[in-house]
């Protein structure tokens, strides 16, 4: 069973990945939007407001990561914080939904449904004998993951280890098999293969990558990106941004630009390019990292994306570009420079973790059974 909470895409993302591989070893899996079915009001509102927070007010949204980290190293300041308020008050509406289900395993893909099961393991109410695993979906933990009482934490990398033991969670419960994404990013095409299977000229590739939550300017960004003088195609992942795609088709550029909805095979995509630009959310930055692919972040959601973005240029996994470091400057430094995209791949290689979803799941069905 899996606990998530959609607030953007990546958490809901991690389930599904983890329980597809699951479920091709003959794991039944269910998926549940946690507060969504506990209230569709506090669901929907937690839902819209993180994306309009992270988009419109993302200084708000950093004084609400802050004060949640302040508040997730006092009892008092936790027992007040809101998540915990929703957790004691939904405790009997999930007991009687797992008692239901009778999961073998319960995952939970996002801290909030880690403090509600977390709850219920306090007061007695769920079975000790179901194992419970937390997947942290970022290169960071994020707040009062040291306060849940989870068997196992999944975490992206083993550079975490010892900020996860300094928050005061056991070394043997720390799993570092990377943040689970679909199998199909630990398989590689050729990137000349990938663009003919997309229809997309055998010519340099760079791959922008919009989120859920935005990504500030894109055509700020794309207009920096046509200053760069390499002859390059650009492929622009718009998702289900409408508004966004037809601005861009709109716009004139020097440089060709390939406008692309929504896709549910962004592994070829990052294989067909040779540059990835996208936020610092967990599961792309996870996604690319398997593709061994030079990374250029930018715009991060200040808070949890402004910790993976240190994360990522503290081990040479990626560059940044942003106010003080132009995009078009990034890629022309990277290209001027091979001896920094080779550092770049070897920390991938080092520390990019394919198979994550294959790890995590055998580990699961080997506990299970």
């Amino acid at each position: 069973m899996f606990l998530t909470v959609t607030a953007g895409q990546g958490h809901n993302s991690t389930s599904f990945a983890l329980a597809s591989y699951l479920e091709t070893q003959g794991v039944n899996c269910t998926v549940l939007d946690t507060y969504k079915y506990l209230s569709k009001l506090i669901g929907d509102l937690v839902d819209v407001g993180y994306t309009s927070m992270a988009r419109h007010s993302p200084k708000l949204h950093l004084l609400m990561y802050d004060k949640a980290e302040k508040a997730s190293s006092s009892e008092k300041a936790r027992k007040n914080y809101l998540p915990y308020t929703i957790a004691e008050a939904s405790k009997s509406k999930m007991q009687k939904y797992i008692e239901t289900k009778k999961p073998d395993v319960i995952i939970c893909t996002h801290i909030f449904t880690a403090i509600i099961i977390s709850q219920m393991r306090r007061d007695g109410v769920l079975d000790d004998k179901v194992p419970v695993f937390g997947i942290v979906t970022d290169f960071t933990l994020h707040p009062f993951w040291e306060d849940t009482e989870m068997d196992y934490y999944v975490v992206a990398n083993e550079l975490l280890l010892f900020e996860a033991q300094r928050k005061g969670i056991d070394a043997d419960k720390l799993l570092p098999y990377g943040i689970p994404v679909k199998e199909e990013f630990s398989v590689d095409v050729p990137a000349s293969e990938a663009r003919t299977q997309l229809n997309l000229r055998d010519k340099t590739t760079l791959l922008l990558i919009s989120s859920s939550v935005g990504f500030g300017n894109i055509t700020d960004v794309l207009s920096d990106i046509d200053k760069v003088p390499m002859d390059f195609q650009t492929v622009i992942i718009c998702g289900r941004n409408k508004r966004l795609s037809k601005k861009i088709i709109n716009t004139p550029y020097n440089k060709d630009v390939i406008v692309v909805d929504y896709v549910d095979n962004m592994e070829l995509y990052m294989d067909a390019a040779d540059i990835i630009i996208t936020k610092p959310g967990g599961l792309t930055v996870s996604e690319a990292l398997t593709k061994r692919k030079p990374l250029i972040i930018t715009d991060p959601i200040p808070g949890v994306e402004t910790r993976n973005a240190y994360f990522l240029i503290n081990n040479n996994l990626a560059v940044y570009a942003g106010k003080y470091s132009r995009i078009c400057d990034v890629i022309m430094q990277l290209y001027s420079r091979p001896e920094k995209l080779s550092q770049m791949k070897q920390a991938q290689d080092a520390y990019g973790k394919k198979h994550s979803a294959k790890n995590t799941g055998d580990f699961i069905i080997q506990l299970i059974n």
